[in-house]
């Protein structure tokens, strides 16, 4: 079997006194596209964060690459470089053009030559659908392309891995579909991915894996059309029963 990406090793994360998830394991093997769902506050979104050091853990470790994350040899911004997130809010630079927001991390970061970064850049613009709004700012952008040229972003630095937290949540109904077209396109590419979704429909198309969380657990682990058919877990039944409906 091959061998994992990312594994979550009892894991353990607080807020003071409030545990959020306790002593949760997962493996992740190359290719995989897990869908975690669930209702808010429940730890999905805390654990995508704890992947790349945005947030602390307080027991266990994780691994990425079969490498504690936070190795004291190891530098974050080599591990973030190796897994792109993608957030609820586009976190765009307001006064730089969609290009200069996808090239800045490669440049000024990782030392990239300007020319090479936006050569790269411009091809991922080509694979957003947004090459027509590359020297755009972001006000001019809609929310669907604005998460778009986020997309590109993360993808400038040529990521291991891709976490997704609740991509589209914050878009007009309108623009969803723009960017869950573009996250089918990677995931037919072969890509690892993580998501903290609630499009139900689009995680049975292109998951591989959906884990239900509840409570910081993990209650479930199954591959999505069948978690949808017929969830082992009453929780599990009740939540998807007030989300979807025929969606498998």
């Amino acid at each position: 079997m091959t061998q994992p990406i990312l594994q979550f090793d009892k894991i353990t994360k607080r807020y003071g006194q409030r545990t959020i998830f306790n002593e949760i394991s997962l493996d992740v093997r190359p290719g995989e596209i897990i869908c975690f769902i669930g209702p808010s506050g429940t730890g999905k979104s805390t654990l995508l964060r704890c992947v790349n050091g945005l947030e602390s853990i307080q027991g266990g470790e994780i691994r990425f690459e079969n490498k504690p994350v936070l190795a004291a040899d190891r530098s974050i911004i080599d591990v973030r470089r190796r897994i792109g997130m993608i957030f609820q809010s586009f976190n765009l630079y307001p006064h730089m053009t969609a290009l200069e927001n996808v090239v800045l991390a490669s440049v000024v970061v990782h030392k990239e030559k300007r020319k090479v970064a936006e050569e790269r850049a411009r091809a991922l613009f080509e694979k957003v659908r947004l090459t027509h709004r590359i020297n755009a700012y972001p006000a001019e952008l809609s929310g669907g392309e604005q998460q778009r040229v986020a997309i590109a972003r993360a993808l400038c630095a040529e990521p291991h891995i891709l976490l997704f937290d609740e991509p589209t949540s914050a878009l007009d109904p309108e623009t969803v579909g723009e960017v869950l077209t573009v996250m089918r396109d990677l995931a037919q590419e072969g890509r690892t991915m993580l998501l903290v979704t609630h499009e139900i429909r689009f995680a049975a198309d292109v998951g591989t894996r959906m884990i239900f969380m509840d409570g910081g657990k993990i209650v479930e682990d199954a591959p999505p059309r069948e978690m949808i058919a017929n969830p082992k877990s009453e929780r599990a039944r009740q939540f998807l029963s007030t989300i979807t409906a025929g969606a498998h």
